[in-house]
């Protein structure tokens, strides 16, 4: 598989903020809209704000972002993702943590050497005294205007849901929403149990929400089922695809993915791809086709899709890539030498590159939004768009 007519599309960029984990989709208008999150730090955190822009020539352009939810010196939120409702409602989901600015200090060192800001002091002792403290949606009747006040999702029995893209609305009205998580740990790990990824319902257009319906779950407690995508095949049939990690090791092994004939209420087992990468956000084709998009944190890094004839069928033989690098070639960090290279086969925390969603416009033009690092000493992640053709 090839692609053609490939440009590149700044959404945003910050000059001291780290901005990330994008989730895009088209509008009944033609509209594109894509939510995202500001760090409040120079590197990757969860403690943010989600922001919103906007394309109205196809992700070429892209609107000056807008403040969905700020964050606070006390709370921070992250992990957005966007949906219309058929009525014209839009609903942005996110996850919401108690963020201490300060906190109660220990009496010796930081746990660790860190960054710090002006604004925010040691970054890496607010990571420590932060704690999830739920799902939650907001809504806007007004196209973006006005949003709601926070509305929890009710995640129970799990203790931490993590949202990864937008929710999704069926033909006959509710609203399901992906996350992934843990019955026993408010955390991604511990107590002895994996993670497994779930759908949460709404029948009155996202104002109350319950656990619908378990997608995966290793009861062994070896294989970890994270950030869910969700595909309607043209029959009707829900097909969701899943990071997966194996324990103890924490090792990324290649996706899975599941499939339901009565809406998403019902599961087959997990099925093993060949196809190693994570996450993933899958879309139906205009051409009656499939298209998977995800990120690839291996040498050569980037953003990878894979063509699918009838969403079951995949093969990472015919895999291609829509962005390739996206790691910086310089890491921040100095020695009395200068800057270091970073080490390609294990960049540390500039192996966070990714997170791709994507849409097609009318006109038949691919759109695919991630993030990735600045090739700069003192590198910070943005957001952009990759428009693209399919060749064959």
């Amino acid at each position: 598989m090839r692609i053609k007519d490939v440009s590149h599309h700044d959404i945003h960029r910050h000059d001291a903020h780290c901005i990330n984990q994008i989730a895009s989709r088209v509008l009944r208008d033609g509209t594109l809209v894509a939510v995202f999150n500001e760090e409040r730090f120079p590197f990757h955190h969860d403690s943010g704000q989600t922001l919103l822009a906007r394309s109205a020539d196809g992700g070429i352009s892209w609107s000056a972002p807008e403040v969905v939810l700020p964050w606070s010196e006390t709370s921070g939120n992250w992990d957005c993702g966007f949906c219309e409702l058929a009525d014209g409602t839009w609903i942005v989901n996110m996850t919401i943590a108690g963020f201490f600015k300060r906190g109660v200090r220990a009496e010796g060192v930081s746990w660790r050497n860190g960054p710090k800001t002006k604004e925010w002091g040691d970054w890496t002792w607010s990571y420590k005294t932060m704690g999830w403290l739920g799902t939650y949606v907001v809504k806007s009747k007004d196209r973006g205007g006005t949003w709601s006040e926070p509305i929890p999702v009710n995640v129970r029995p799990l203790k931490h849901g993590g949202c990864r893209i937008g929710c999704w609305q069926l033909p006959s009205g509710p609203v399901l929403m992906g996350l992934y998580g843990r019955i026993h740990g408010y955390g991604e790990e511990g107590e002895g149990e994996t993670t497994r990824s779930a759908l949460m319902r709404s029948d009155d257009g996202g104002d109350n929400w319950e656990y619908y319906s378990t997608l995966a779950y290793d009861p062994a407690s070896i294989i970890d089922y994270e950030e869910p995508s969700l595909l309607r095949l043209a029959d009707g049939r829900l097909v969701s695809f899943m990071r997966t990690h194996v324990n103890p090791s924490g090792d990324a092994k290649t996706m899975v993915f599941v499939v339901s004939e009565d809406d998403g209420f019902s599961w087959t087992s997990p099925k093993w791809t060949n196809i190693w990468g994570y996450p993933a956000e899958t879309i139906p084709l205009q051409d009656g086709r499939y298209l998977m998009i995800y990120g690839y944190r291996r040498p050569p890094y980037g953003v990878k899709g894979v063509v699918s004839e009838d969403g079951l069928t995949w093969d990472e033989k015919a895999s291609f890539f829509v962005a390739e690098n996206g790691v910086p070639g310089k890491a921040g960090t100095r020695s009395a030498a200068g800057p270091r290279p970073i080490d390609w086969e294990n960049p540390g925390v500039y192996q966070h590159i990714g997170y791709p969603s994507v849409l097609q416009t009318a006109d038949g033009t691919i759109v695919a939004s991630y993030h990735e690092w600045e090739d700069k000493e003192r590198p910070l992640q943005y957001v952009r768009a990759t428009r693209f053709r399919l060749a064959d």
